[in-house]
């Protein structure tokens, strides 16, 4: 007993330390929301994972490479994120899977390895498109902006930032609609549509205190080049300086240099340009600074103008060639994808469609296999019940004969009793000696007195018989089968002269099952002679069998004696069909 309580114990340890060691790690994702990175990746650092836990190993994973990419450490190598992609492809936790490929992503990103990272980014969008985690859509949807403007395809930055415009109205954060405002306007002035450019850009103004202060440089020029765009070049100027205030960006130093050029002031705008050559590490740039430089030198040393011009070509070419090759390969790669994740939805669409069709399909034929099923059993109880009626009736009939003939016998008996009793009268009054032959005729009536008896006590029971078996009839009728009860009162609303103006087609059904079920040789001979009858043309056959003139079935009906003289007619026809069917046999 000892032993089993430490075992329980030791057990109950065991799980508070799991619990412990899993709340620890949620703890970090809870840092890396609220973008304390350094903390998260500390935390990370000095946990230890227990190996043989391969959930807990794969969350340790993932946040190591999360929180190293986060602080801009660099991890040796991907192994640590690729075994985590690994285990979270077969666990199906959704959220981690797609979290996992877009830290891959981010780092193939960040050595510009940007063919390999699009395909994780792809992979990340595809998967968290199956989740409701709007910051997981969101940091997606901005990277792709990102890399898509890199690489020149900005039909796809656009869409892209349209995306992550509405995950972030849609999550109402600040700081996410500021930033998809700035890569809005930044992909409209990639694609030189001023309007659109303007409009985002505006909205962006407002919001410039929601931003990292380290972007405000960024967000401050993309405000300057809508000045310069829609012709305020004072206000340009104003928001370059401003930006190149806080920190110098070669793209800005570009701009500021053409409103210097506008003024007139050249000198000022080489000396931006030689800035800019030497910050644009990227190489955005650079063609339009190489080209400005040299078109200044030009301009001021006219014995250079051959080789310069030469050197301008060969860059402008390598450069030209080289980024569309690149930019058309990510294109492409992007569109692969997005038709593989298309075709994947569609082909999911269509069999989702397909089990829905195939369980309708089996519901409609269970549905109406239980119709016809429960149809069936209706009408093999209401075969059932007018056969039982039916065996009353027989015994009716029966007992009407016994009844009748007992009631005959009587009668006989009677009239002899009576011949017998005038003889023993005229016996008596002859003054003969007859009384051997009164005693005689005494012991018969005696006799024939006992059998009439009898006769009597047989008829009354037969009748009682009867009686019963006529109130079976009514009980069964009106407890039993609600077709025959509803049948019975409409049988004796004619029987009443009532009219069948009123009725619907379930009435005509009643009326017909309950004549079938009392009136059963009736039945079968005026169905004999014909080859298929309606509810309707039977009601009509009934009302003559019940000895009703055309007046008077006319005025049941409610129609006219030339309706009635349509539907004889129609009957004559289906009697020949119906006797020429008969005579093929």
């Amino acid at each position: 007993m000892k032993h089993y309580v430490i075992f329980v114990f030791f057990l109950i340890l065991l799980g508070c330390d799991t619990a412990v060691e899993t709340k620890r790690l949620d703890e970090v994702d809870s840092l890396v929301v609220i973008e304390k990175y350094d903390s998260a990746y500390h935390e990370v650092l000095n946990y230890h994972p227990r190996y043989n836990d391969e959930k807990e190993l794969a969350h340790y994973r993932l946040l190591l490479a999360q929180t190293s990419y986060l602080t801009y450490n660099t991890l040796s190598s991907d192994s640590v994120i690729d075994k985590a992609i690994a285990y979270y492809e077969q666990s199906g936790d959704l959220k981690r899977l797609a979290d996992a490929y877009y830290y891959k992503a981010s780092c193939l990103h960040e050595r510009n390895e940007n063919n390999n990272a699009i395909e994780y980014y792809k992979k990340a969008e595809n998967v968290a498109n199956k989740t409701k985690d709007l910051r997981l859509r969101y940091k997606i949807a901005e990277s792709m902006v990102k890399i898509n403007h890199q690489c020149g395809n900005y039909n796809l930055q656009l869409n892209y930032a349209r995306k992550a415009l509405g995950y972030a109205l849609k999550s109402e954060n600040k700081n996410w609609i500021a930033y998809s405002y700035f890569n809005l306007s930044n992909a409209f002035q990639n694609l030189e549509i001023v309007d659109s450019l303007s409009y985002y850009t505006k909205k962006l103004i407002p919001r410039l205190g929601d931003i990292y202060p380290e972007d405000l440089p960024h967000f401050l020029s993309c405000i300057g080049f809508m000045y310069f765009k829609n012709g305020d070049f004072t206000q340009a100027k104003k928001y370059y300086e401003d930006a190149l205030s806080h920190k110098e960006v070669a793209h800005t130093l570009v701009n500021l240099a053409d409103i210097y050029i506008i003024e007139g002031n050249e000198e000022e705008a080489y000396k931006l340009w030689q800035k800019a050559f030497l910050l644009d590490d990227n190489g955005d740039a650079k063609d339009v600074i190489m080209f400005n430089m040299l078109q200044y030198d030009l301009e001021h040393h006219k014995n250079l103008e051959d080789a310069c011009e030469r050197m301008y070509r060969i860059y402008e070419i390598k450069d030209s060639l080289t980024n569309t090759l690149k930019n058309r390969t990510i294109q492409d790669l992007q569109q692969r994808y997005d038709e593989e994740a298309l075709s994947h939805f569609y082909k999911n669409k269509i069999m989702t469609w397909m089990i829905t069709a195939l369980i309708l399909i089996v519901l409609l034929l269970l549905v109406t296999g239980f119709f016809r099923y429960k149809r069936y059993r209706t009408n093999m109880e209401m075969a059932k019940q007018q056969m039982l009626i039916g065996q009353f009736n027989n015994e009716i009939s029966l007992l009407t004969e016994q009844c009748q003939k007992a009631k005959n016998d009587i009668s006989y008996y009677q009239s002899i009793i009576a011949e017998y009793t005038n003889q023993i009268e005229e016996l008596k009054s002859s003054g003969k000696n007859a009384d051997k032959q009164i005693m005689e005729k005494s012991w018969q009536i005696g006799e024939l007195t006992k059998k009439n008896e009898e006769l009597m006590n047989s008829y009354k029971k037969a009748k009682l018989q009867k009686e019963m078996l006529k109130q079976k009839i009514t009980e069964f009728v009106e407890n039993s089968s609600p077709i025959l009860n509803r049948g019975k009162v409409l049988y004796d609303n004619i029987q009443n002269n009532k009219t069948i103006i009123s009725w619907n087609k379930e009435d005509f059904r009643c009326f017909v099952e309950y004549y079938k079920a009392v009136h059963i040789k009736e039945y079968e001979s005026i169905i004999s002679h014909y080859e298929k009858l309606t509810y309707h043309n039977m009601l009509y056959l009934i009302l003559c069998e019940m000895g009703l003139d055309n007046k008077a079935i006319s005025q049941i009906m409610g129609i006219s004696p030339e309706s009635i003289r349509a539907i004889r007619h129609r009957l004559q026809k289906n009697l020949r069909a119906g006797m020429e069917y008969r005579d093929k046999e």
